[in-house]
């Protein structure tokens, strides 16, 4: 067994840029398949093949094997948990159920197997920063042949703005050029390649300028202003490397109107202006029915209050009409504090938290201890599955899978600030500071959208920098600081 360790150890530089390669040939792969009609068995089963061969593969390399069955036996125990309060309410399909608790376990196993990874050999941590270099380039090839052959999926259907490429997910797809940008940026800032730092960062600003997400746009501005204060602490500024990224970034936003992220926002705007309209003189109609003669004494506050309520039950049965059949027009009513804003009523993640927190009431207390069956998350053909990825863990896994989630997280973050506390000129590195970037976009992604933690292909990349912030904190050999080379000298 040792032997078959070692030499496994010793093809892990060479094996870790194969497994990240196939994550966008996954997408790409699955993006046809959809396209052609021809479903996702074929990628399902892909995705599986690779979280089983890396489980193994880790499980083979590490040193600390009771970790490993310690947290198999974890996550088995909160899905046998989640199997109890679902069969109290009935299944309705246990394996969707078992599909989509393994996309969620992927992210903390692939985690797990990087460190092992990274512990086994010492050039995991180089092939990880050549496996991220080579996905950043293998989703820009694609993006602009999809580009060239007009084959690209818009990033919003419904009006044709976005340019999404040969993905499915555009929060997810989002989401991985927001992480992949700034480290790739970062490393052709080290290896001081101006030419290389310049098409990098135009291709990487370019697909997040033209993703449309505004998410994605920030993202553009928080990446040079990061390089730039990581290259300034760190003492290894390029005035003409940080000017090329400025100049980058300006034209961005110099061309800001022109984005499909701006122009989707007017359309919004107006589109739920036209609507807010629509719905005034609709409530107004229908509070003025079955109105008395001019004559009539003065309305008591108990029948304005219930011609107010006329109004709303007109608004919520027209632009919610699937929770309202679902729930009761004056329960939803309730649950939305009344409000008549069409922005607000319409608002797709509100709404769906709204559905699945009315959901969860018609549960039983082990619920929300291990959450609700997925396939109830559906409602007339819609999907209410909502687009917040804390809060889907939540509603899915109740208390103790968000718990277990963030506890995992927070171990990181704790990693990360005593690390800097600890010494911040060591640890706070160019690759800290891109890593670091990447981190802070994943947790925000994750708290806006459904982008992270439960899409496989962008949980991956959440794994890979947790590992890293691992290597970073705990196994990196940094040099020894200069006042302390002077003092073994003197």
């Amino acid at each position: 067994m040792t032997q078959l360790k070692k030499r496994t150890s010793a093809y892990l530089p060479y094996l870790i840029p194969v497994i990240f390669v196939l994550q966008p040939l996954m997408d790409i792969l699955s993006y046809w398949m959809e396209y052609l009609s021809m479903g996702n068995t074929l990628t399902l089963l892909l995705r599986l093949g690779v979280l089983a061969f890396v489980a193994a593969l880790g499980f083979l390399l590490t040193e600390r094997k009771k970790l490993y069955l310690a947290a198999a036996g974890l996550c088995v125990l909160v899905f046998g948990g989640h199997v109890l309060a679902c069969s109290k309410m009935g299944y309705l399909d246990i394996v969707y159920d078992l599909t989509n608790y393994i996309r969620i376990i992927q992210m903390p196993l692939f985690a797990l197997c990087f460190i092992t990874f990274m512990k086994a050999n010492k050039g995991g941590y180089d092939a990880i920063e050549k496996g991220l270099v080579l996905n950043f380039w293998v989703i820009s090839f694609s993006v602009i042949l999809s580009c060239a052959t007009k084959t690209y999926k818009h990033t919003y259907e419904y009006n044709g703005f976005g340019v999404l490429g040969w993905f499915a997910t555009s929060n997810a797809q989002s989401a991985i050029m927001s992480i992949l940008t700034p480290i790739v940026v970062m490393i052709c800032y080290r290896r001081k390649n101006t030419l290389l730092l310049t098409i990098t960062a135009a291709l990487g600003f370019a697909q997040l300028y033209l993703l449309g997400t505004r998410l994605a746009f920030v993202s553009i501005l928080v990446v040079v202003v990061g390089v730039a204060f990581t290259a300034i602490i760190n003492r290894k500024i390029s005035v003409l490397r940080l000017l090329i990224l400025f100049v980058l970034a300006a034209a961005c936003c110099g061309l800001i109107k022109q984005s499909p992220m701006y122009k989707n926002q007017n359309v919004h705007t107006s589109v739920m202006s036209q609507k807010q309209q629509d719905a005034n003189n609709m409530a107004l109609k229908a509070e003025q029915e079955g109105e008395k003669p001019e004559d009539k004494p003065e309305l008591s506050e108990e029948e304005l209050a219930e011609r107010r309520m006329k109004g709303l039950r007109k608004i919520y049965q027209s632009y919610i009409s699937d929770m309202t059949s679902r729930f009761g027009t004056d329960e939803v009513i309730k649950a939305y504090n009344y409000t008549s804003q069409i922005s607000e009523i319409t608002a797709t993640r509100p709404k769906k938290i709204m559905f699945c927190e009315m959901l969860m009431e018609e549960h039983t207390l082990l619920s929300r201890v291990f959450g609700m069956e997925l396939s109830r998350m559906s409602w007339k053909g819609n999907n209410y599955d909502v687009e917040n990825d804390f809060h889907g863990i939540y509603f899915l896994y109740g208390w103790a899978g968000l718990g277990l989630m963030v506890l995992f997280i927070a171990y990181f973050v704790f990693l990360i600030a005593k690390a800097l506390l600890k010494n911040f000129k060591r640890y706070f590195t160019l690759e800290a500071g891109a890593f670091g970037m990447a981190f802070c976009f994943c947790l925000v992604y994750a708290y806006c959208t459904a982008g992270i933690l439960r899409r496989p292909n962008a949980s991956f990349y959440l794994s890979v920098v947790l590992a890293v912030i691992y290597y970073l904190t705990q196994l990196r050999e940094y040099p020894q600081e200069e006042e302390k080379k002077g003092l073994e000298k003197a």
